[in-house]
């Protein structure tokens, strides 16, 4: 019993081990996202709508087929109630009495369009709504890809500053613990061991703020999975730098060619474009065929008999005249929507054109930052390390090795934003060009004329 409560002592006071974190790729996070998302699930929702549609609009081409069946108990007495009834001999009035009947109708119903020429036109929308449909599904996961590229960078930048700032508190500890003991040996005045004291703590809480957004950058990254943000991640990518030559045509040639929000824009177009002979098409003639053909009866046991036997066929021409100008109107706002389509494809044109100067500027920015910042890193350390030396020598102040710790730290931070915004640059190109923004896989390269170090 005792081992038992004790036991249970340790199982209260002990804290729980802590929840093993995920590892997570790129292409992990992304295809978790595309399976889960609601805007990727909307839009196939969507598509299915719009596959329905166009099973719809094959309504007309073929045939609609009924079976009828109906069975009743009546009594009539409309004969009795004939203006010329009271004319009958007194003998047939007597005999005319009204007594309830059963009767029995079986039927087959055929109706079929003969022509109509709306029915091409309709089918063609149709087709033209699916390959929207598809397109926007399309670019659903595309946008949602994109998303979950960014989040991971994201986290990826943040982990990285976490790195950079937990690097600049151990250099600022073990200089304090140098001040102090320089303090000991009287070399310094306690204002020196104070100013470190207070670098220290400032860089203390500057890593409790870094920390504080790389947590907020993994909840962001869960939610992008739509799952519980409080799963712990660890990403198994970095932020390394891959070469991506690009110019401004090559990326809009590329976008009108595969992007799907152009696509979609243009099978927008086409649909509305028949929708115009759709709503023509009610003011035209058009041929229908209906036909039936079955038993009506009294009693059950004279289905199937020929005597009983009942069928109707007619073929009917409807020309419409004056339907005061609905069709008109009704092809006025066709028109309408058509215009705005083709408006919406230039609009359309010159946003991927933005996007594509705006993911060539970005490249060709974040590069060169890449590589003065690689050079910038190198010459801030090797000034710490001679700031550092000459203070042990007596050469240089507590000021100096801090400004120095500062520069070396900010030329760190340069980097890795430099690297991921190259990365955010590289997958916005992708982006623009139709393309998943995970890229080919290829492994990463180095930046002409310097190897970059891991960011973490």
């Amino acid at each position: 019993m005792r081992t038992k409560i004790l036991t249970l002592a340790l199982v209260a006071v002990l804290p729980l081990a802590p929840t093993q974190a995920e590892p997570l790729s790129r292409a992990q996070v992304v295809e978790a996202a595309l399976a889960a998302n609601p805007e990727v699930l909307l839009a196939l929702e969507d598509l299915a709508i719009l596959r329905g549609r166009g099973g719809e609009a094959l309504a007309d081409a073929l045939p609609e087929i009924k079976l009828l069946g109906t069975a009743q108990r009546f009594r009539d007495p409309s004969l009795l109630n004939s203006s010329s009834f009271d004319f009958f001999p007194a003998e047939l009035r007597d005999a005319l009495r009204p007594i309830p009947a059963s009767l029995f109708d079986g039927a087959v119903t055929v109706k079929q369009t003969l022509f109509t020429f709306r029915l091409g036109a309709a089918i063609r929308a149709a087709r033209h709504a699916v390959t929207l449909g598809e397109e926007q599904v399309r670019q659903a996961r595309q946008a949602v890809a994109l998303e979950a590229v960014r989040a991971y960078d994201e986290y990826l930048l943040a982990l990285a500053r976490v790195d950079v700032g937990g690097k600049a508190l151990r250099q600022k500890q073990i200089h304090l613990e140098t001040a102090r003991n320089r303090r000991a040996a009287g070399v310094v005045t306690d204002l020196d061991v104070l100013r470190s004291q207070v670098d220290v703590e400032n860089a203390r809480a500057v890593l409790i703020r870094l920390e504080g957004e790389a947590a907020e950058a993994a909840a962001t990254i869960n939610a992008v999975m739509v799952r519980d943000i409080a799963t712990p991640i660890e990403p198994v990518d970095s932020l390394d730098y891959e070469p991506f030559e690009a110019d401004v045509e090559r990326l809009v040639a590329e976008a009108r060619g595969v992007r799907p929000e152009v696509k979609a824009a243009q099978a927008a177009e086409k649909a509305y474009a028949e929708f115009v002979t759709v709503e023509k098409a009610e003011g035209r003639p058009r041929l229908d065929f209906e036909g039936a053909w079955g038993y009506s009866v009294r009693e059950l046991g004279n289905f199937l008999e020929q005597d009983y036997e009942r069928w109707a066929v007619q073929v009917k021409l409807t020309v419409p005249v004056f339907d005061g100008w609905r069709t008109r109107g009704r092809v006025a706002q066709a028109r309408a929507e058509l215009g705005k389509r083709q408006q919406e494809i230039r609009a359309l044109d010159n946003r991927v054109r933005l996007q594509a100067q705006q993911a060539v500027t970005r490249l060709h920015a974040s590069k060169s930052l890449i590589e003065a910042a690689e050079l910038s890193v190198t010459q801030a350390r090797r000034a710490l390390e001679m700031t550092q030396a000459n203070y042990k020598a007596g050469a240089s102040t507590t000021l100096d090795v801090l400004d120095a710790q500062a520069a070396l730290t900010q030329a760190e931070v340069t980097r890795v934003q430099a690297l991921h915004a190259h990365a955010g640059a590289r997958a916005f190109a992708r982006f623009v060009m139709g393309r998943s923004p995970l890229g080919d896989g290829a492994p990463a390269a180095a930046v002409p004329g310097a190897a970059l170090a891991a960011t973490r």
